[in-house]
């Protein structure tokens, strides 16, 4: 999915929508589990503009199923992204560090744009950021059936006890 003029599309305020399989999706479907090749995820693309700036926001929102951490069983992440993107056209500077308190506030990221503008990878670099480091179950239980990392940590006889034991006597 390529934009062939993303200045004219966000003047225009044209609008880009549908779904994409996963399969699509390289980058994020080395993480998806196999029960969850069927997934897809809904976009849309909006353009729009506010002064002389040119703006693609982007909204992604699906469900990918992936491997939870703790038990390595199949956990679902609902992925939900709302991004604007101010297009900067190519050879041109980004907004540097004195526009940053600006840019944080208008809550948009500059981006280099010029023709045919890889909508697609700029949407699957969301979606990746959107998802968890470490995706688990939010009541997950280890697979030997204790509830956390903390209680078998517990459950392991420290050598420092044992020593004391001998010298006891016990």
């Amino acid at each position: 999915m390529r934009l062939s003029d993303p200045f004219e599309f966000a003047r225009r305020g044209q609008v880009l929508e549908g779904e994409l399989s996963v399969r699509q999706l390289e980058r994020v479907l080395e993480m998806v589990r196999p029960d969850g090749l069927e997934a897809a995820v809904s976009y849309r693309w909006e353009g729009c503009r506010r002064g002389d700036d040119a703006f693609l926001v982007l909204r992604v929102s699906g469900d990918l199923v992936l491997a939870c951490q703790r038990c390595l069983t199949d956990v679902v992440c609902s992925v939900s992204v709302e991004r604007r993107f101010l297009l900067v056209p190519e050879g041109e500077d980004l907004p540097d560090d004195d526009l940053a308190d600006d840019l944080a506030e208008d809550d948009f990221d500059p981006i280099h744009a010029g023709r045919n503008l890889d909508a697609l990878s700029l949407l699957e670099d969301e979606v990746l950021l959107s998802l968890p480091a470490f995706p688990m179950h939010q009541d997950c239980s280890a697979p030997n059936g204790s509830s956390g990392a903390v209680e078998q940590v517990q459950d392991v006889v420290s050598p420092f006890a044992a020593l004391g034991k001998l010298k006891r006597g016990n």
